[in-house]
C-alpha cells in the first residue's frame, strides 16, 4: 500500500512538473533565429544593436538574435544577398549605389539615422562656410571612391563646381585629421559626427556643417531583401519592435551602464573611455535619430529617399529605381 501511495504521489508530482514546465519548453522551442550584421565590427556607433542583444530586447520578442561584425559594407551586403543574415545596417547612399549597380532587390525596413553622419570640418580661423568656398581647396576624405568622396561630388555639383575644382587627400575618419589642416596640407575634411563631438570635447575651435545641407538623404538604415521581407515578415516585425525598445532605453536611461553591459558581450573599441562614448551617443541620438522629429523615429521618410535618388541620378552616379520601391514602413508603423 505504501509503495502504491508513493507511486501515485510520484506520478502526480511528475505530471505537475510537466504541466508547469511545458510553457517554458514551448517558449524555448518557439524562439526564432535572427542574424544581423554590422558593416564595421562592434564600434560604439552600433550600440543600439548591441543593446538589443545585451539588454534582452530581442529575447523579449521571442528572438534568438546573433549580431555579427562585418569588415566593410560589401561583406554584409553579400551575406544578405545569400541569406546568411536577415538584415544589416548600412548607409542609405551605399545601399542606393549598390542597388543601382547590382539591381539586387535590397529594401530598407527602418531608418536609424534620419540625418547624415558626415560633416564638413574646418577651422573657424580659416572657415569653409559653404560649398562655394571649396573651389581651389584641398579636401580630406575618408577613402577614395567611398561615401565621403561621393558626398563631396554631390556638394560640389550643388554649388555649380566641377570635380576637379578641388584636390582630394585621404585623411581618414579621426580627430587627427585636424592636424593636417594646421600643417597646411588640407583646408578642410569630411568626417563622421563622432569626430565632430571628439573635437568639440577637445575644445578645438572648429566649424562643422552636415552634408545634409546640400545632399539630404537617409543616413543609417536597416536593410533586408524583398525575399526575406516576404518570407519572414513576423520575425522582422518583432525585430523592429525590439529595436524600438532598445533605442527608447538608450534615449531615456543612463548610458554608461548600457555600454558597460554591452561590453560584456562585445569588444567595443574605446570602451575604457566610456564617458567619451556616452557624449557621442547623446549627440548622435539628438541630431541624427530625431532630426525628422520623434514621430519619425525609425521610419523611412519618403522625402529623404526621393532626395537621395534625385541627387544620384542628376550627377550620373547611379539610378536605383523609383524611391518608393527602396523602403517599407510595414514593420515600424
Amino acid at each position: 500500500m505504501t509503495n502504491r501511495r508513493q507511486l501515485i504521489q510520484a506520478s502526480a508530482a511528475l505530471a505537475a512538473t510537466a504541466v508547469t514546465s511545458f510553457p517554458a519548453i514551448v517558449r524555448a522551442q518557439a524562439r526564432e533565429s535572427l542574424t544581423i550584421m554590422t558593416p564595421f565590427g562592434f564600434i560604439p556607433d552600433f550600440i543600439e544593436l548591441m543593446n538589443g542583444v545585451s539588454g534582452g530586447h530581442f529575447a523579449a520578442q521571442g528572438l534568438d538574435a546573433k549580431l555579427l561584425g562585418g569588415q566593410g559594407t560589401a561583406q554584409p551586403i553579400q551575406q544578405l544577398i545569400t541569406r546568411q543574415v536577415d538584415f544589416i545596417r548600412a548607409s542609405g547612399i551605399d545601399i542606393m549605389r549598390a542597388i543601382a549597380t547590382t539591381k539586387v532587390p535590397l529594401v530598407s525596413i527602418a531608418t536609424m539615422y534620419q540625418g547624415s553622419t558626415f560633416h564638413m570640418i574646418s577651422l573657424k580661423s580659416k572657415p569653409i562656410e559653404k560649398a562655394e568656398d571649396l573651389k581651389g581647396k584641398t579636401v580630406g576624405i575618408v577613402s577614395v571612391s567611398g561615401t565621403t568622396d561621393v558626398f563631396l561630388d554631390l556638394i560640389l555639383a550643388k554649388a555649380g563646381l566641377k570635380k576637379d575644382d578641388v584636390k582630394r587627400e585621404v585623411s581618414g575618419n579621426s580627430p587627427g585629421a585636424l592636424q593636417l589642416i594646421k600643417q597646411g596640407r588640407i583646408d578642410c575634411f569630411i568626417a563622421s559626427i563622432q569626430v565632430v563631438v571628439a573635437l568639440e570635447r577637445m575644445k578645438e575651435d572648429v566649424l562643422a556643417w552636415s552634408t545634409d545641407r546640400y545632399a539630404p538623404m537617409p543616413g543609417q538604415c536597416y536593410i533586408s531583401t524583398r525575399q526575406i521581407v516576404e518570407a519572414r515578415p513576423d520575425v522582422l516585425k518583432r525585430a523592429m519592435t525590439a529595436m524600438r525598445a532598445s533605442v527608447d532605453e538608450i534615449m531615456t536611461q543612463p548610458l554608461r551602464p548600457i555600454f558597460e553591459r554591452a561590453a560584456k558581450d562585445f569588444e567595443i573599441p574605446g570602451i575604457r573611455d566610456v564617458e567619451a562614448l556616452v557624449a557621442v551617443e547623446k549627440v548622435t541620438a539628438d541630431r541624427l535619430w530625431l532630426s525628422e522629429g520623434r514621430e519619425n523615429l525609425l521610419r523611412n521618410v519618403p522625402k529623404l529617399w526621393k532626395s537621395g535618388v534625385d541627387a544620384l541620378r542628376a550627377n550620373n552616379i547611379g539610378d536605383p529605381g523609383e524611391p518608393e520601391t527602396l523602403y517599407t514602413n510595414q514593420f515600424v508603423s
